[in-house]
């Protein structure tokens, strides 16, 4: 497989100053996160998928649609008519293909924006590193940041925080989604419901 570094990876990334200032931020949080909940994970590898969680997101439609197609990535109802959903999945090939992340780092980019039931540990520091870290200005995301880092410094059962963390970003992205009149990925239904009942076993 190709071997890459961080370096490698950030001198072909072309995306907007905004974008890259996230993307680094994505990189800080995600690493923070498997060190508090997760400290199996490897730092390294976490650091390059979440420098590649956003490579293809300013691609044209059509550019998404062009590299699902020479990939073979199969697209669901939801995703043929909600393009923005794609760069998850085509930035998880080029992250395999091009440069050779493993397996576990390649998931957690492809289902990054979506989440899905039962997440991996590598899915969720990516998938939540995607909402919370420190540049996300958005008020639902400033306010999901500061519910996390409020209970998490209190001591409380890191489990249970990070698991209520969870239900409540598929929350806001459900409702953020209905009041747009949006279509619904059917991964984050079953995350939401997947997470929800776990809230309600701790």
């Amino acid at each position: 497989r190709i071997m890459t570094d961080a370096n490698r990876i950030l001198s072909s990334i072309k995306v907007s100053e905004k974008r890259l200032k996230h993307t680094m931020g994505v990189a800080v949080c995600a690493k923070e996160l498997a060190q508090t909940h997760f400290p199996s994970l490897d730092l390294n590898t976490v650091e390059l998928a979440a420098l590649m969680h956003d490579y293809t997101k300013e691609f044209s439609p059509e550019k998404q649609f062009e590299l699902c197609e020479f990939y073979g990535i199969e697209l669901t109802e939801e995703e043929r008519l909600a393009p923005k959903l794609l760069h998850g999945k085509t930035a998880a090939a080029i992250a395999s293909h091009q440069f050779g992340l493993p397996k576990d780092a390649c998931s957690a980019i492809y289902y990054h924006t979506t989440g899905r039931a039962d997440m991996t540990p590598f899915e969720i520091v990516i998938y939540l590193a995607d909402y919370i870290e420190e540049f996300r200005d958005d008020p639902s995301c400033v306010k999901l940041r500061e519910f996390y880092l409020k209970n998490i410094n209190r001591n409380c059962d890191k489990n249970a925080v990070l698991i209520n963390t969870l239900v409540r970003s598929f929350d806001i992205t459900l409702k953020h989604l209905i009041d747009d009149g949006r279509l619904i990925d059917r991964n984050t239904i079953g995350a939401r419901n997947f997470y929800l009942r776990r809230l309600a076993e701790i």
